[in-house]
C-alpha cells in the first residue's frame, strides 16, 4: 500500500539580502548565481522528498525581506514550518530575525531552524559567542550554511522535513 503523499508548506523569513533565495535555488534546482535578484512579495517553489517511505510535497514560500516586521503575518499564514535565514557578515540581519520573532507570536510554535548562511564568506563574518548564544537560546536548532558552495542546504531543508514528519 502506498502511504500518501503530505504537502506541507515551509516560509523563509529574514531581512532583504541574507540569501533566502539561493538557498531555495541550491535546494531546489542545486544551482547558484551569483548575480542578486530581488524576491518581490513572495515566490513559490516546490520539492518533492522522500523521508524513509513518506512521501513529501514542500511547498517553500521565499518571502521577500523587509523591515517592516508586521508585513509578513499576511504571507505566514498557513505555514507548517519555517527557516530563519540570517547572514553571518551582517548584524544586523541576525537581530531583525529576532523582531520578526517578537512581532510573530504564533510562529514560534512551528518547526523551524536557524540558518546562518554565507558561510562560505567566513573571513568576513561578523557574528561573535554572545550573538550565537542568544541565537542558540532563540531556536531550536541552528545550522552554518551556504548557498554558493551547498554546505548544510540540504541538511537543513531535511531536518525541517522530518520536523514536519514527526508532527503529521
Amino acid at each position: 500500500m502506498n502511504t500518501p503523499t503530505l504537502t506541507r508548506k515551509v516560509c523563509l523569513l529574514g531581512r532583504l539580502a541574507v540569501g533566502k533565495t539561493s538557498l531555495v535555488r541550491r535546494f531546489v534546482e542545486n544551482v547558484f548565481d551569483e548575480k542578486y535578484q530581488t524576491t518581490v512579495g513572495v515566490s513559490i517553489h516546490t520539492k518533492h522528498i522522500t523521508l524513509g517511505e513518506q512521501q513529501l510535497k514542500l511547498i517553500i514560500w521565499d518571502i521577500a525581506g523587509f523591515e517592516q516586521v508586521a508585513h509578513y503575518s499576511q504571507y505566514v499564514r498557513g505555514s507548517h514550518g519555517v527557516l530563519w535565514v540570517a547572514d553571518g557578515t551582517e548584524p544586523a540581519s541576525w537581530h531583525k530575525l529576532q523582531a520578526i520573532r517578537q512581532a510573530q507570536p504564533a510562529l514560534h510554535t512551528l518547526p523551524g531552524l536557524c540558518l546562518i548562511n554565507k558561510h562560505d564568506l567566513l573571513d568576513q563574518w561578523r557574528i561573535d559567542h554572545d550573538d550565537l548564544d542568544g541565537l542558540q537560546k532563540d531556536f531550536s536548532a541552528l545550522l552554518f550554511t551556504s548557498a554558493k558552495t551547498g554546505e548544510n542546504v540540504e541538511k537543513a531543508f531535511l531536518l525541517l522535513a522530518q520536523q514536519l514528519l514527526e508532527l503529521a
